[in-house]
């Protein structure tokens, strides 16, 4: 099976002749490629019965790489197994339109809880109100910031329970 650091190692060069990632795209991909190499340095272990030894290497730690998050992710995806009512949801997406773009990305901070309070005013009001569903009703968000080219794209993914 073919990891993400396999891809990132074939493929990330070239992505970079024709694409400027932002810093902190150049900075997870410069992880995931180096992550559990020389790059990061590493542990020598030696059994002290037959001198044995073997390398092993340092993660990277950073939050987007699979190989150091897969352990920690499985971890919590059980805990939050728990925590999940048996009851059908909706997913729902609030994109920011490309003209708002660079002004979220200059303003990240304040702009970012600026979403997630607009939305939930949004949904809030919406649910509340009697000619739809007159109710007070649960959900959360999560923001994410790159879409699937990678590209800076502010939208929040959206729980609604129904």
């Amino acid at each position: 099976m073919i990891t993400v650091q396999e891809i990132f190692k074939k493929f990330y060069s070239h992505y970079t002749e024709q694409h400027i990632p932002c810093t902190q795209q150049a900075k997870a991909a410069k992880d995931i490629i180096n992550c559990r190499t020389k790059a990061f340095g590493g542990h020598v272990y030696e059994c002290d019965e037959c001198g044995y030894k073997t390398i092993q290497y340092n993660s990277c730690r950073n939050r987007h790489c699979s190989l150091c998050q897969g352990v920690a992710k499985a971890i919590w995806v059980d805990q939050r197994s728990k925590d999940i009512i048996n009851a059908p949801y909706f997913h729902v997406v609030f994109t920011m339109p490309p003209l708002l773009h660079s002004l979220i990305y200059q303003n990240q901070e304040l702009l970012y809880g600026l979403m997630y309070k607009v939305v939930s005013e949004t949904l809030s009001e919406f649910s509340q109100d009697k000619k739809h569903l007159g109710a007070q009703i649960g959900f959360f968000s999560l923001l994410h910031t790159w879409g699937q080219n990678l590209h800076f794209h502010p939208h929040l993914h959206t729980v609604v329970l129904a």
